[in-house]
């Protein structure tokens, strides 16, 4: 009974509004767009004299369904929680008891060219250290030094250690780290790592030493910078420990004080870099070691190292 009631009101309705578009002389109703449903034909025109236009109404095939307000569209669900990218330390690391996480660049990190075979890697970086040593590109850096200083180490070494520029011990002698923060760097390798000097590369973002061994400028990082860029090529470690705030603002370009980058992991081309104070720095604030042997233990978690026993007294 209650389906008749709604299709009588129906049908009344229709047969109202028909009635007023015909006293408004619309004829004709157009489909909003081009369908395969054929156009109605011409509404007659209603006048007084005439009686009201019947509804045809044909029955339906199946039972009605009962006319509900349209229930109002169901909420947009939110968009998912996307956690960080992170990448994990690579898989080649042997010995790495964890993996930790690696800061992701927010537009991708190019990677590295194709790997240069062990075997070719050292004589490509001494074609690379004899274009180094005739490099004017800073010509008051190239008047005032005595030699430019490229790097040393293993050519094929797991571990490189990045710091800022050569020095007066450093330009006298043509190699990096061998005044008193080489030394100290020598004890964090040696005595810290376990490891042997000759067992990882260290290089400077500049090549030949700063007037006064002033902070490099941005011009002179900026001539220098693809030269250690080829020997991160070359080398290709698995890890980079950046010493000091240049050669990590140079490497992972970033404006960022050196507090805010320690304690985490960064990336550079792919390549896992952790970030600590430089050791002419520890020299200066012998505080700072505690944190920097911090920064040590983080990345010989990551490389599977552990501190060689210290002999009693």
């Amino acid at each position: 009974m209650e389906v008749d009631d709604e299709r009588r009101t129906l049908i009344r309705i229709v047969r109202q509004r028909l009635e007023a578009l015909g006293r408004a002389g619309v004829d004709r109703i157009p489909l909003p767009s081009a369908t395969a449903i054929p156009q109605p034909g011409p509404i007659p025109r209603a006048s007084a004299a005439s009686p009201p236009i019947p509804a045809v109404v044909r029955p339906p095939t199946t039972a009605p369904t009962r006319l509900t307000s349209p229930s109002p569209p169901p909420p947009a669900p939110a968009p998912p929680k996307v956690a960080p990218v992170v990448a994990p330390i690579p898989a080649r690391v042997e010995r790495a008891a964890t993996s930790p996480a690696v800061a992701a660049s927010l537009f991708g990190e190019p990677e590295l060219a194709a790997a240069v075979p062990e075997a070719d890697r050292g004589p490509q970086l001494a074609v690379l250290a004899a274009e180094v040593a005739g490099c004017a590109r800073c010509p008051l850096l190239a008047e005032a030094r005595t030699q430019t200083v490229f790097g040393e180490g293993s050519a094929t070494a797991r571990l490189m250690f990045v710091g800022e520029a050569p020095g007066a011990d450093e330009d006298r002698t043509g190699r990096p780290f061998v005044g008193r923060a080489g030394v100290l760097l020598t004890d964090m390798i040696t005595k810290g790592m376990g490891l042997a000097r000759d067992e990882v590369y260290i290089a400077n973002v500049l090549k030949s030493r700063p007037p006064e061994n002033r902070t490099p400028l941005a011009d002179e990082i900026a001539h220098c910078l693809p030269y250690l860029e080829r020997q991160v090529e070359i080398i290709r470690p698995q890890f980079l420990c950046l010493l000091g705030k240049t050669a990590a603002s140079a490497l992972l370009e970033t404006a960022l004080p050196l507090g805010r980058l320690r304690g985490k992991w960064h990336r550079y081309r792919g390549i896992p870099a952790i970030v600590t104070y430089h050791p002419a720095a520890l020299l200066r604030n012998p505080a700072w070691k505690k944190e920097a042997w911090e920064d040590l233990q983080v990345l010989m978690q990551a490389m599977g190292l552990k501190a060689p026993e210290r002999k009693k007294p």
